[in-house]
């Protein structure tokens, strides 16, 4: 997720301007960049669990979790929604928002708000939360908070923290428990600078908001990382690598407790490639995609099990708060500038999204809330505004388009993927995943069988 020029982001919704999406755009590659990513292009099974059929050999077109039981009742449910900060800064509180969100059998929505360290003791964005939070609480849509700070360089425990449980107390009225501390810590653009340090600094923030929350709010939810999903040099730690660095500062603080009661994770396909379907991960062993959510739990099982901080083994469940396909929005006339990523068709976006329920995260039951990104379109194809200003956002990954009400209209996927949303674990079609973690010398098995395998052909762009 790209949360860019807040303050000036912010002055243009109160004008009226629709920009849609969470304060800027989804991932760790700003739209209007050219990335070089360290990961390879290519589709990837995981290597480290056994919940895949075979080893990481090749890339490979498709991959399939392991289908070894089937739903039962103690099953968890699965709860889909959006990352979408259009409704809290809507005039009407969101109403219409709420009412698009409910007819795609969504039930969610995650806002973020941001720490500004000159006023800390100051919730800036709380007119809005006074006006859309009791509406989202009137129309039964369930409210997750994305906790951070700006700039990206201040990362006081003390002061971040004591300014969670702040927050914490202050949404409790309207039902508000689910907290997600921090955004992608492992980038330089949310958590600055990126060295060897940074994963015990988070470690060290995120089990004190822990406590601080759950200080105000016993009834919290802490949600950990939102982590980006690859690397990209020295700007961002490999995500698995921080997650192993993180379990290392956990176990030499002595903590005995946990430090998050969820996972917040986002597992974009690699930004070389947007167009790549759910099925297509990446090669690098130290990135995950949709299909390599095994790596994910394998590097929590190493950093955490025998610990008080509980991994996917024994409670601990994912959030996927960002994950989304951009479209084609050449045939409407409320979007500017040039686009400049590759997008899929409206089309293909259902069949992604459709794609990614049935086989993936319906059928995993350590996945229990999916927020995509977005409900709404913004209508700036490259995060500019028309006279060329920085505005940050530029995604095009909504099932509606851009503009709001009397403006916005339904795309392909809003009718063809509601009502798996509503079906819940039973949208499940390749059978329920069941992971276990791989021994040390599993671990070494696959990768030698890695070492070994001759490369396959690359899989053709998806369009």
């Amino acid at each position: 997720m790209k949360i860019a020029a807040v303050a000036a982001l912010g002055a243009v919704l109160l004008a009226g301007a629709i920009a849609g999406g969470a304060i800027g755009a989804r991932g760790d590659t700003p739209p209007d960049t050219t990335t070089t990513a360290t990961t390879a292009d290519t589709t990837a099974t995981d290597t480290s669990t056994t919940e895949t059929t075979s080893t990481e050999t090749t890339p490979a077109t498709t991959t399939t979790p392991t289908t070894t039981t089937v739903p039962t009742p103690a099953m968890p449910p699965i709860n889909y929604g959006v990352a979408d900060d259009m409704g809290k800064y809507a005039d009407d509180g969101g109403a219409w928002f709420d009412t698009m969100l409910k007819g795609a059998n969504l039930t969610e929505e995650r806002w973020t708000l941001a720490f500004d360290p000159s006023n800390p003791t100051v919730i800036d964005e709380l007119p809005f939360l006074l006006r859309a939070a009791p509406r989202a609480q009137a129309d039964g849509i369930h409210v997750v908070l994305a906790l951070y700070a700006r700039p990206a360089s201040v990362h006081n425990p003390k002061l971040f923290c004591g300014w969670a449980a702040m927050v914490a107390a202050s949404v409790q009225q309207w039902g508000i428990n689910d907290f997600i501390v921090w955004n992608e810590p492992n980038t330089a653009l949310y958590w600055s600078p990126q060295n060897a340090q940074s994963p015990a600094a988070y470690e060290a923030l995120l089990a004190r908001c822990y406590d601080r929350i759950h200080r105000v709010d016993p009834a919290a939810r802490v949600i950990g990382f939102g982590l980006s999903p690859r690397s990209n040099g020295p700007s961002q730690t490999a995500p698995l690598d921080f997650i192993a660095a993180v379990g290392a500062a956990y176990k030499a603080s002595g903590r005995t407790t946990p430090i998050m009661d969820q996972m917040s994770i986002h597992p974009y396909p690699n930004p070389n490639r947007p167009t790549d379907g759910p099925d297509v991960g990446y090669t690098s062993l130290d990135a995950y995609g949709v299909p390599n959510l095994g790596r994910v739990k394998q590097a929590l099982y190493d950093a955490f099990h025998g610990t008080g901080q509980p991994t996917t083994r024994n409670g601990l469940t994912f959030r996927i708060d960002e994950l989304g396909w951009q479209t084609s929005t050449t045939l409407y006339p409320q979007y500017y500038n040039r686009e400049n990523v590759a997008v899929v068709s409206e089309q293909a976006q259902a069949q992604d999204i459709r794609e990614t329920v049935q086989r993936y995260f319906a059928c995993d039951p350590t996945v229990t809330d999916v927020d995509w990104f977005l409900l709404v379109d913004e209508p700036t194809r490259n995060g500019r505004d028309k006279s060329g200003t920085s505005v940050g956002g530029g995604w095009q990954s909504g099932l509606l388009t851009a503009g709001g009400e009397g403006v916005s209209t339904p795309k392909a996927a809003y009718a063809a993927v509601a009502p798996l949303f509503a079906e819940g674990r039973a949208a499940c079609t390749a059978g329920m995943t069941d992971w276990t973690p791989l021994s040390a010398s599993a671990e070494a098995k696959a990768a030698k069988a890695k070492a070994k395998a001759k490369p396959r052909k690359k899989p053709k762009r998806r369009t």
